[in-house]
């Protein structure tokens, strides 16, 4: 049971997710939140609107827009109970629904007919030396790793690590920071560039800068917050293709199994390019690249959520969600039917259970999974 205090906190950060003004850190706060609380209600006041009417309206608009779920073909939409006050009911995986009328019937959770659910990642990663000695960095102690060539490596916590400089340096290495199936990590390179890598990734730094640029080579996912430098561009290489930054924010998804390479802005500006030529992206843009580059405007919340600690899926089709959801659960789908033309929306926490997301996927009542082992199978 939560104290009063941590209560109030939780209702101040649900009413800043109904108004539209919270932050991405209090976002994730939540989200975490929500996949480990015991189901409790957490009360909205009808005063955040002029009317009760008003204010449920803005209840389930923010629900079906931001942490909704539903079929992109058929929205199906849980009723609003009439109540004195507009409640929201906090579920135990972390999803936000409004109270259902006790005549729709609750979906049988698929958790329930499966002795091996799937847990969630977490903060897992393998850090490779120049001279190939392997650091497991969730079982290392916090505190200095190594002193190298004027560069100290430090594990901050679980989840992150940094490298200092701690003079000029004489001797520098290719590092390679590695995250498994279900594993992800935040390492602060040597000029001060923070950089998320999301699970199945891998990041090939130097372990200190020097010459006209910052170069790094990604495979996988990750995001960039780049510390500006307008004397030493930084340069992101993937799958045959570069960005080029002075200093801004963005992400980079670049998996093998991937049709297409995606580069989304946040902050500054950037230059995409390869072999096709050299594009410039602006905030809140994102460029496809595959052999040619396309522009497009972004979804900057779906880029960037998993750093975030959420899944947020756009209009998106099950095979790339179920790809979304193997890299994090470490799990193979299986696919009997067709199922093309099967596209979701919704946003659901990282935390939880894989069974967590297939059970709200099956209450669209357009698909149906089987768990067995690390298997999934998907029919319709």
């Amino acid at each position: 049971m939560q104290d009063h205090s941590t209560n109030k906190r939780y209702q101040e950060l649900a009413r800043k997710q109904l108004q539209g003004t919270i932050s991405p850190d209090e976002a994730a706060e939540l989200a975490q939140w929500l996949a480990h609380d015991d189901g409790q209600f957490l009360e909205v006041p009808p005063a955040m609107a002029e009317s009760r009417e008003l204010h449920e309206k803005r209840l389930l608009g923010a629900i079906e827009q931001n942490i909704g779920w539903r079929r992109s073909a058929r929205i199906r939409t849980f009723r609003t109970v009439a109540t004195a006050a507009a409640v929201l009911l906090v579920a135990v995986l972390g999803w936000w629904l409004l109270k259902p009328s006790p005549s729709i019937p609750a979906a049988v959770p698929l958790a329930e007919n499966s002795n091996n659910d799937r847990a969630p990642g977490g903060n897992r990663a393998v850090l490779t030396l120049g001279n190939g000695q392997r650091i497991v960095l969730d079982s290392a102690s916090n505190g200095t790793l190594f002193n190298q060539g004027g560069i100290q490596c430090v594990k901050l916590d679980s989840g992150s690590l940094a490298y200092n400089m701690g003079g000029a340096s004489d001797e520098v290495q290719i590092h390679t920071l590695s995250t498994p199936v279900g594993g992800q990590f935040r390492i602060t390179l040597s000029d001060g560039t923070s950089v998320w890598l999301n699970a199945a990734s891998t990041l090939r730094f130097p372990s200190s800068f020097s010459g006209q640029d910052r170069s790094v080579e990604i495979t996988g996912e990750a995001y960039f917050e780049v510390a500006r430098n307008e004397h030493m561009p930084f340069k992101v290489a993937f799958n045959g293709n570069s960005v080029e930054v002075l200093g801004t924010h963005f992400n980079v998804m670049a998996y093998a199994d991937e049709a297409k390479s995606k580069v989304t802005l946040l902050e500054g500006s950037v230059a995409v390019s390869n072999l096709s030529g050299r594009h410039i992206l602006k905030p809140g843009m994102q460029a496809l690249v595959g052999n040619t580059i396309t522009m497009s405007r972004a979804n900057v919340e779906e880029a960037v959520a998993w750093k975030n600690g959420l899944f947020i899926f756009d209009n998106e089709d099950i095979h790339s969600i179920m790809r979304k959801l193997s890299r994090w659960y470490n799990i193979k789908p299986e696919y009997t039917g067709e199922m093309q033309g099967l596209t979701f929306s919704g946003t659901v926490s990282r935390y939880g259970n894989v069974s967590g997301v297939l059970n709200m996927l099956e209450m669209t009542e357009s698909v149906r999974f089987g768990l067995k082992g690390t298997t999934i199978q998907v029919s319709r």
